[in-house]
């Protein structure tokens, strides 16, 4: 049954954040936008050929998107946790011209999209700066400095968003905290929850203060966790893994499932057909619809596999809009 075109992309989405009914099953890429402001992006060193944040970390692009170099030589840019004032960034936040960066993004931002705001992350960016392994021996040995560390970025991060806000309210801010393999969390929840829930709680509320929806990036098996994000404000959580119960925990957390892709399925392949591609999405699809609560995404499809991508794309467009029809 055809789908009516009555609301746009973003109200739809809207709807399923909210845990209504939506008009269809929504795709995460069809419904959203994400953008940021200029000052934090990385910039392109001619020298060295390395996108540099703003932390001075050195990115470099794999087939499979950008990694920070330091896996590759160890070079990290913190070796010291107790050195973190160091490489905290020099930019003077009240000087940054937000009323142009607004006018830029309101410039090309697609009105019936929802306009997400990358907030920057804290965990994510210490393990940028030390690697995993030792930014995990730092949250061990040293949690009070670690938790001096993130909150001053947090800090920095949270202000950036107000002051943006007042030029321009975007529709939701997103965190990327990478915190877990397919194993389970990288840290225990007692140490997650005495270290880094502070701090989450205080990102996400003021995002919340502020009226913003909320969507926290996290791979990985992160049951464990979940009730802890539910608690600090975490209204979205993508890409939500098959690792996970997602049909349980979308109910019991309230949490929207924005995923449910079989990342290492036959669907994301080097030798993939065009059925099974698209026989990946009517899977996701068919088992997490029930409830609402739940956008498709295709997250950890292959850059590589470009006609793969354009599969999945397709198909939870067309198969997304046969869900939720009345008669």
């Amino acid at each position: 049954m055809a789908v009516k075109n009555e609301i746009t992309e973003k109200e739809n989405m809207i709807l399923c954040i909210e845990g209504k009914k939506p008009a269809w099953l929504p795709s995460f890429y069809d419904a959203c936008v994400q953008t940021g402001v200029s000052p934090f992006g990385r910039r392109l060193d001619e020298k060295t050929g390395f996108a540099v944040d703003i932390f001075g970390v050195e990115f470099t692009r794999t087939e499979d998107g950008p990694l920070p170099a330091s896996n590759l030589d160890q070079s990290f840019t913190l070796k010291d946790i107790h050195k973190w004032r160091d490489i905290m960034p020099q930019i003077d936040l009240k000087a940054v011209d937000w009323a142009a960066e607004a006018a830029r993004i309101k410039s090309t931002a697609p009105v019936d999209k929802m306009l997400l705001y990358g907030g920057g992350p804290v965990w994510e960016e210490l393990h940028y700066m030390m690697g995993f392994e030792e930014a995990l021996i730092a949250l061990i040995e040293e949690p009070e400095e670690v938790s001096n560390c993130l909150n001053a970025i947090a800090d920095f991060w949270i202000e950036a968003l107000r002051l943006f806000c007042k030029h321009m309210k975007p529709d939701m801010v997103v965190f990327a905290e990478h915190m877990a393999t397919g194993n389970g969390p990288l840290m225990s929840p007692a140490t997650y929850r005495s270290v880094l829930k502070p701090i989450h709680r205080k990102m996400f509320g003021a995002v919340r203060e502020l009226g913003i929806l909320t969507e926290l990036h996290c791979d990985g098996y992160i049951e464990p966790l979940l009730p802890d994000f539910a608690e600090i404000g975490v209204q979205c959580l993508q890409p939500f893994q098959i690792f996970n119960d997602i049909n349980r925990f979308k109910q019991e957390c309230q949490i929207t499932a924005i995923g449910g892709w079989d990342t290492f399925g036959r669907g994301n392949q080097f030798d993939s057909t065009e059925e099974e591609c698209r026989q990946s999405v009517r899977t996701a699809m068919d088992a997490y619809s029930p409830g609402y609560r739940y956008a498709f995404l295709q997250g950890g499809a292959a850059p590589r596999y470009k006609q793969n991508s354009e599969w999945l794309a397709d198909e939870a467009r067309k198969y997304g809009r046969t869900f939720y029809q009345e008669g």
